[in-house]
């Protein structure tokens, strides 16, 4: 080594190539990235959505978190208005409310829309978690809304972990802060008590089409293509969740008699199979 840097500091020639070609090309790209991430990260103020109005007595909350330049009215709205009418068993008895939550327009930059989404779920988790009576969340997020959801219920099981999480990821992205390509992938699931994915492995976006490690990911690719249904495949699974839960048909873990955990494997796909 020492050799090498002496050749180094004799070889004027050798010197000028180094800054020429790798110092100085270098220095916007770091310039770059560091600013990028200081812009990512900068603080901002979530007051005027998380200022949403929950009922103080609820005691279970399901919250529906769109994805990247989209709004409530494509899929959540009306997945929302299902979870309300839909008589599940283990629901009976207790107060429920229902959240479709508009993010915008934290929401509208792909670029940053993994940060800002996070740090939005941990204010709500605040907010969430002054409830009294609370006792269960299902947290279901599309795309980029993931990260709203797995915001959440990082900081609201940190806050009080006897609450009862459940984690829905429809079509999850997985890259976070622009450089994490393979975070949600890795990460999303790991605060629930149980979490359930949907995935359209036709679909490009980065980790909205692979095995979730910490979540039981079911494949609905089929579903889609067999029907010839004219939606694309990061859309489909909220269109499939919609009607699978209308129908009684995916997994609920609050107040379950069933042992969820052990009829599922996280490790592999699960093709989806009608239940």
């Amino acid at each position: 080594m020492s050799k090498l840097l002496n050749y180094y500091r004799n070889n004027i020639l050798l010197r000028w190539f180094w800054w020429l070609a790798v110092v100085i090309p270098g220095i916007p790209f770091v310039l770059f990235s560091v600013g990028f991430q200081l812009y990512a990260h900068w603080p901002r103020d979530y007051s005027e959505i998380v200022s949403i109005a929950i009922n103080p007595k609820t005691e279970y909350l399901s919250l529906s978190a769109h994805g990247v330049k989209d709004t409530t009215e494509s899929w959540s709205n009306e997945l929302q208005e299902v979870i309300k009418f839909t008589k599940n068993k283990q629901l009976f008895n207790y107060t429920k409310e229902q959240v479709s939550l508009s993010w915008q327009p934290f929401s509208d930059n792909a670029l940053v829309c993994s940060v800002t989404g996070k740090k939005l779920g941990e204010t709500l988790a605040d907010k969430i978690a002054k409830l009294s009576n609370i006792k269960a969340v299902h947290l279901i997020g599309h795309s980029c809304g993931s990260f709203v959801i797995y915001g959440l219920c990082q900081k609201l099981k940190k806050i009080n972990p006897s609450i009862n999480v459940q984690t829905t990821y429809l079509d999850p992205v997985a890259i976070y802060s622009g450089v994490f390509w393979q975070y949600g992938v890795n990460n999303f699931g790991n605060c629930a008590d149980f979490s359930d994915s949907y995935i359209d492995t036709k679909d490009t976006v980065p980790g909205s089409n692979e095995n979730i490690e910490n979540s039981y990911t079911f494949d609905v690719t089929s579903l889609r293509l067999n029907r010839s249904l004219p939606y694309s495949p990061h859309a489909w699974p909220t269109h499939f969740y919609i009607e699978a839960y209308k129908n009684q048909q995916v997994p609920l873990y609050f107040n379950s008699n069933e042992q969820i955990h052990q009829i599922y494997n996280n490790e592999v796909l699960i093709p989806w199979q009608n239940r």
